[in-house]
């Protein structure tokens, strides 16, 4: 095998793929890379085998062949190189490597002992903007649950439906995250239940576009292309939970709030809030004022911000972070505050139109 690559190129092919390698595996030599150059083409994936992201780049290459080469070290020092290109030929167990006045070797395992993830065949498809999808990821991924007792929780829900809508649902047993957007070219009505893990490398590969990319699954697994760059990942197996059942439909209390106001109210009050190690902020509400108020050993704050009351008035507490989570990726510039009393949820709407519902459990407060 003998190649040469762009620099640039082969660092950034590297940084994508390493993201599906595991930093320890009982199988060695899923912490490396596997390349194959030929073609015109230097192929590349990493995979843990739940998930594994391949990409390919053009190279120069005058003896195709292919190796596993050490994962970690050949990202740490491939990025240290400074010539333009690099130059890489086989001999017997190791990998030269030269750019610029650098020489350096790796040694390598055999490319036939990686093992092989599960091609993807189309059972059911969608297409959808990559900027509307890599939206929806950030919108909801922080609501999964990290509780390994609840593995199903650990991931997102995608919910395509009949009317050509994607439902993405995440939630922790604390809130409940939803987004539903508009989607084109979808062959029919499926859930399926994607890793956390896996939603953020997508997430990180997507770009902020209206280019469309199109979602293939099998019943097992998703692929998707992004360019030169497909992602493939194991779904998680099992029923979500029926979450429809625990939405709130009717409220007593509607407010209209400042996204960017009542996000930086919460971030004040936290300051204070986390000094007692529970993270509570309280809400008390009037016709026209917020009052969000905290309290530790170490001092308090009492902070005020204009609302639109309509319905009752009283007090609720919640943990701080819970509401900042959803403020922080929330683009409106106002949203609706949906309540009954102190101790049921809380729910944020949009003031027009369905894009997202969270819902926040409140903490009850004690006089």
């Amino acid at each position: 095998m003998r190649f040469t690559v762009d620099t640039n190129e082969m660092n950034e092919a590297v940084s994508v793929v390493t993201k599906a390698m595991p930093a320890h595996s009982s199988l060695p030599i899923l912490e490396g890379i596997y390349i194959y150059a030929g073609n015109g083409n230097l192929y590349m994936k990493c995979s843990d085998l739940s998930l594994q992201i391949e990409t390919e780049i053009p190279a120069m290459v005058e003896e195709e062949g292919c190796a596993v080469l050490p994962g970690k070290l050949c990202f740490d020092l491939l990025r240290r190189l400074n010539g333009e290109s690099i130059s890489f030929e086989s001999e017997k167990n190791s990998l030269k490597i030269k750019s610029g006045r650098v020489k350096s070797s790796l040694q390598i395992m055999p490319a036939e002992e990686y093992p092989e993830m599960v091609r993807v065949n189309d059972e059911f498809s969608a297409e959808i903007e990559q900027g509307i999808l890599k939206s929806m990821i950030r919108q909801t991924s922080f609501s999964v649950s990290y509780d390994e007792s609840k593995p199903i929780l650990n991931g997102v829900l995608l919910k395509f439906t009949e009317d050509k809508k994607l439902i993405m649902v995440a939630l922790d047993g604390f809130r409940l995250a939803m987004r539903t957007e508009k989607i084109d070219n979808c062959t029919g009505e499926k859930s399926v239940i994607l890793p956390i893990r896996a939603l953020q490398e997508i997430s990180n590969i997507l770009l902020n576009d209206e280019e469309k990319i199109k979602l293939t699954f099998s019943s097992t697994h998703l692929m998707l292309n992004i360019g030169t760059t497909k992602l493939i990942s194991r779904l998680l197996d099992g029923e979500y939970v029926n979450y429809g059942g625990i939405l709130p439909k009717n409220f007593a209390t509607k407010v209209s709030v400042n996204v960017s106001e009542l996000r930086d109210s919460a971030e004040r009050a936290l300051l204070m809030a986390r000094e007692s190690k529970s993270n509570l902020i309280k809400f008390s509400f009037s016709h026209d004022t917020l009052s969000i108020t905290a309290n530790s050993e170490k001092g308090s704050i009492n902070d005020e911000i204009e609302i639109n009351l309509v319905g009752k008035e009283f007090d609720i507490a919640f943990n701080a972070k819970y509401i900042l989570d959803i403020m922080k990726v929330l683009d409106e510039e106002t949203v609706y505050l949906n309540m009954n009393n102190s101790v049921t949820p809380c729910v944020i709407t949009p003031t027009d139109g369905d894009k997202f519902y969270y819902m926040v459990l409140p903490v009850r407060l004690f006089n």
